[in-house]
């Protein structure tokens, strides 16, 4: 079992420590009489609030981003949406001062309400397997600051990613050499089905780091049934999380079938994940009786090295927050070239020079020099904004936009949607890439406006799994516009939705052509 003393949970964060203890005296100093109070932050009536996503109500299918923005222009920057059967109120600010506020006061152990469907599974139904290692996404308190303590080193160092520049750049060879299987000799498009064959790709690349094994699942072993279990019902865990954490859901006051649907979804999952690491344990005890080298710098066996059991969780949440979160940014990235071919040669060129044949080993160095790969990623990320922001539990009484938020509050921070709004972001409307660099005239940067740019949120409980996807994102956009021109030829106006997190509204049938050099 994992055991840090709190010590070395503080030295991590001995920077941030010092900074928030500052700024939440002075949030506690706001509280004055002169702020309102909380029954005075605009709210809708519960009642109309739950019939408003019932059949013929106006939420009806809306997605988070939908009903959100429509009670924005109804109640202002600040509101509450309404908890109910079990689920508490939230407080719902989309002020830049109420974000930076919130994350200012969140100390060394920030609170996120969990998934509680997630949750309640983790703690209630299989005791058996997670017991006092609830996870990332569970955990709270010290409990969460001793798991991060211990998985920071692994996740958020460069050096603990180098191993994987090779493999998976062999994965994007291989999903390269699908794309011209699949696509139509004549039109040279993909199937409307694509987007199911990038998905299979990026689990392909995160059972990599997860697991330490490729599943076949691109092109050798379509069928493969433990991986497509896992495929699945990752995918499957993100539909049910919103219908029973986000909408209205009677879940925690009887047992739904959609509850039942998430309790066998979780349960399938596990135990494939449980018999994947079984099964390779097995492997590595036979090489070793063998005399072959092993490398232990993988990330399943430094996770492995602190508990087993949080390499398994570790795994699955690994999948589970990154295969459709990851799929539809690359789809994003992909729409984005291809509706702005001038952008997309741009890239070529800077590819061109730090690959010059199209099968250039990626690795550290050669990955180096590309800032306009990342600015176009980053500018995706800002054009599509990937869900509406994260929350988090006051931990102490703070004022926001004017009135007083007590102690134990959960706060959903719409810090996203701020990235298509022209108070910050000069033409929002344009995928302009070169917002991000420096101006070649003047050697500047454009200033961002704080807490307006979080898609990995912010803090020490910010997105853990950031460098792993900008690994996959970067290698996959290097090799893929290094081997093609890709268009789009069909109707992109409302090309996602977002329910839980952004996914995709209408097919995607790129075009594929290959580059000649």
């Amino acid at each position: 079992m994992i055991s840090l003393n709190s010590a070395r949970s503080v030295a991590i964060f001995g920077g941030p420590v010092r900074s928030l203890r500052s700024t939440s005296a002075l949030a506690q100093a706001q509280i004055t009489e002169e702020s309102r109070p909380y029954n005075e932050i605009p709210r809708p009536n519960t009642f109309k609030f739950m019939r408003a996503f019932m059949p013929g109500g106006e939420f009806q299918d809306a997605s988070v981003t939908e009903y959100t923005s429509i009670m924005r222009k109804r109640y202002g920057d600040i509101f509450i949406m309404p908890g109910m059967f079990g689920r508490k109120d939230w407080v719902t600010t989309f002020s830049t001062k109420d974000i930076e506020t919130v994350f200012r006061n969140e100390g060394i152990w920030p609170h996120r309400e969990g998934l509680d469907s997630i949750v309640y599974f983790r703690q209630h139904v299989r005791p058996d397997v997670y017991g006092e290692v609830q996870g990332l996404v569970a955990a709270q308190n010290e409990t969460w600051g001793k798991l991060r303590s211990a998985l920071n080193p692994i996740f958020m160092q460069p050096r603990g990613l180098r191993m994987y520049y090779e493999p998976l750049s062999n994965i994007n060879n291989e999903f390269i050499e699908r794309i011209k299987e699949i696509r139509d000799p004549k039109t040279l498009e993909v199937p409307d089905n694509f987007t199911d064959e990038i998905s299979r790709m990026i689990f392909e690349s995160l059972a990599l780091v997860s697991f330490d094994r490729q599943l076949g699942l691109i092109r050798n072993n379509r069928d493969n049934p433990d991986a497509m279990t896992l495929f699945q019902t990752t995918r499957d865990i993100f539909r049910l999380t919103f219908e029973l954490d986000f909408q209205p859901s009677m879940w925690k006051v009887i047992s739904t079938p959609t509850y039942r649907k998430m309790k066998r979804t979780l349960n399938a999952s596990l135990d494939v994940a449980m018999k994947m690491l079984r099964e390779n344990q097995e492997a590595l005890e036979k090489r070793r009786a063998a005399g072959e080298k092993i490398n232990s710098n993988s990330m399943l066996e430094r996770l492995m090295a602190i508990d087993p059991k949080v390499a398994v969780i570790m795994g699955l949440d690994i999948l589970f927050a990154g295969v459709d979160a990851t799929s539809t940014l690359l789809s994003a990235v992909l729409l984005c070239l291809s509706k702005h071919p001038d952008k997309q040669l741009k890239l070529r060129e800077e590819l061109l020079r730090i690959m010059p044949t199209k099968d250039t080993l990626l690795n550290e160095d050669t990955m180096k020099d590309m800032p306009y790969l990342r600015a176009v990623i980053k500018e995706t990320l800002r054009y599509y904004p990937n869900g509406l922001g994260t929350m988090r539990t006051c931990q102490n009484d703070v004022t926001l936009s004017g009135y007083t938020v007590p102690k134990g509050t959960t706060v959903l921070v719409g810090s996203n949607v701020l990235m298509k709004d022209s108070t910050f972001y000069p033409r929002p409307d344009e995928f302009l890439p070169e917002r991000w660099l420096r101006d070649p005239e003047t050697g500047k940067k454009m200033q961002v406006s704080p807490f307006t740019f979080l898609p990995f949120g912010f803090g020490p409980r910010m997105c853990i799994g950031k460098r792993v996807v900008d690994l996959e994102m970067e290698t996959t956009v290097a090799k893929l516009i290094r081997n093609f021109h890709v268009e789009f030829h069909r109707d992109a106006s409302r090309p996602f939705k977002t329910m839980f997190v952004m996914e995709p509204a209408i097919d995607f049938p790129f075009k594929f052509i290959d580059v000649d050099q």
